[in-house]
């Protein structure tokens, strides 16, 4: 019971490190492509309140949730390995 404990503790932790460098990653590619966005559009009023506004939408959109599979499909995985090698 212990080493199940330890591996889910550890998994856990090393899912969260994986979730917290996409995340990071995911929001800096939206940064560079909403800053090149903007000086392709003839460079029209202030970048940083084009960029943070587009940010904001991003927040909101369906893509950051995506990333939540980060911790749901390796527990499935799991659990499917667990029920195959014990109960089939």
């Amino acid at each position: 019971m212990l080493g199940f404990f330890r591996l889910f503790l550890f998994g856990f932790a090393g899912l969260t490190v994986l979730y917290l460098l996409l995340t990071i990653y995911n929001r800096s590619l939206t940064r560079e492509r909403l800053e090149d966005e903007w000086a392709e559009e003839g460079e029209i009023g202030d970048r940083d309140a084009y960029v943070e506004a587009g940010l904001e939408a991003y927040k909101t959109s369906f893509r950051p949730k995506l990333l939540l599979l980060v911790y749901i499909l390796p527990l499935i995985a799991f659990c499917a390995i667990f029920f195959i090698t014990n109960f089939m």
